[in-house]
């Protein structure tokens, strides 16, 4: 296969975009955590009522994610072949529905925010906190959704420390706003959750005006510049995206979807019982974090690799995030065991739910390994172009086996919390290995198929 290689130093320039990606996730995850700790003195059921709402927050933002993902994937190709029109004309189409979107989604989100939640949870003590906490994030998601497309388009072409310096703009304000009014400080009122609620939503404007200030002033391959002019010459843009990004979308639906079909199973079980799991749930989120850091740079690295015809390129950077996800997996299954007591200590005082914390962290720590290494495979498939078999596997795995499984362990078998962490087990171990089976042919047949258009 005859292929035009890229002259990249991989290792330096696999750091360079990976770690702000990583950190940048990681600095998301240190807000969840503070703010779960901000909440955790309002009690359990708090903690438990803005838990129960990620599921269905995430259910409406899949849509937007699965836009990032295509921006980012259309971004970095055109980088490989150096293609700046293309990139921002694909860049301004994906920017233009999501905005649209956005503003349909959040006023009837707004409306709707009673019914969805009475949908999805069963916790009738916590659910006309959740009902309140959900209006307000997703009545204002259009500043989130417009960081989620900004921040995955930077990605693509490797600015990855533009997107960490915004997520440090969002944490900081949302802390600050959270400090002021979740128990009142500085004179203004204690709004408990509502008040951790509107922090969230002023982290992510600022958030996004971090990434736009960069697009308007220092950006010199993707601009916000000419966006309003190009809506009406890209129908025929529109359709591409349509198409190519359809499995993308069906990809986070499906997942958030079977996600959600866990959280109802999970909110059948009291408060008490799924205050830990979800505190737990944390450590999975710092899994995701590193994980999603290194599918973000192995995207970009991959598309542009892909976009310059080189499969060495391609398979060298899979090999690099395969080893990193591999050592960074273990090293945090380790510190989620040796820091189990203590972190479980921040959130729960009594005995026993520190000793069910300490349990939960062993199971952590093996799911560790497989997320991350099954979102490095997932990652190099979609760089090359491959975004079916993805939505495939996600669609038999988290709407299939997992639901399932954790039903039938949870209840029938009567397992309570543990059926939803073995079930977890299952889903993963599944999933990473049909990750493995399937990259290989993924990356030959991408490249095959564009062998003709460089001949």
């Amino acid at each position: 296969m005859e292929s035009r290689e890229i002259n990249l130093n991989f290792k330096s320039e696999f750091i360079v975009i990976a770690v702000p990606a990583i950190l940048e996730n990681l600095v998301g995850v240190f807000i969840t955590a503070i703010d779960t700790r901000m909440i955790a003195p309002l009690g359990k059921t708090a903690v438990s009522a803005v838990s129960l709402t990620v599921q269905p927050k995430l259910l409406f933002l899949s849509v937007f994610y699965a836009l990032g993902t295509a921006a980012s994937i259309y971004v970095s190709q055109a980088l490989g072949r150096k293609d700046r029109k293309e990139a921002n004309k694909y860049f301004h189409s994906v920017l233009s529905i999501c905005i649209l979107l956005s503003v349909i989604l959040g006023a009837g989100l707004a409306l709707l925010a009673g019914p969805v939640m009475r949908l999805f949870s069963r916790q009738q003590e916590t659910l006309a906190m959740s009902i309140s906490f959900f209006r307000i994030i997703m009545g204002l998601m259009i500043f989130q959704t417009v960081s989620i497309v900004l921040n995955a388009a930077l990605r693509g072409i490797g600015e990855t420390r533009v997107t960490f310096v915004s997520s440090i703009f969002m944490g900081v304000v949302d802390i600050l706003v959270n400090y002021m009014l979740i128990e009142g400080h500085w004179g203004f009122p204690a709004l408990g959750v509502d008040g951790d609620a509107i922090g969230t939503v002023a982290g992510t404007v600022a958030a996004c005006a971090v990434s736009v200030y960069f697009l308007l002033r220092h950006s010199d391959f993707l601009t916000l510049r000419g966006i309003i002019k190009n809506i009406d010459r890209q129908s025929e843009v529109m359709l591409q995206i349509r198409s190519k990004t359809g499995n993308l979308i069906f990809e986070n639906l499906f997942t958030r979807i079977g996600f959600l079909i866990s959280s109802l199973i999970i909110s059948g079980l009291s408060a008490e019982a799924t205050a830990v799991y979800f505190v737990a749930m944390i450590l999975l989120n710092y899994t995701f974090s590193f994980g999603d850091g290194l599918h973000s740079a192995i995207v970009s690295l991959t598309g542009r690799s892909m976009g310059a015809g080189s499969e060495k390129d391609v398979r060298k950077f899979l090999r690099q995030g395969r080893m990193v996800g591999l050592v960074v997996s273990i090293v945090l299954s380790i510190i989620y065991i040796l820091g189990a007591k203590w972190f479980f200590g921040l959130y729960f005082t009594d005995s026993i739910s520190v000793n069910k914390g300490l349990q939960y962290s062993y199971v952590a720590a093996v799911l560790t390994v497989l997320q991350i290494l099954r979102l490095v495979n997932i990652a190099a498939m979609k760089g090359v172009g491959e975004v079916k078999i993805p939505r495939v596997l996600a669609t038999a795995c988290v709407m299939l086996i997992n639901p399932l499984t954790g039903y039938l362990l949870t209840y029938v078998l009567g397992y309570g919390v543990w059926g939803i962490w073995f079930s977890s087990l299952i889903t993963q171990i599944v999933w990473c290995l049909m990750s493995f089976i399937k990259i290989n042919s993924c990356i030959e047949t991408h490249l095959r198929a564009q062998t003709p258009d460089k001949t």
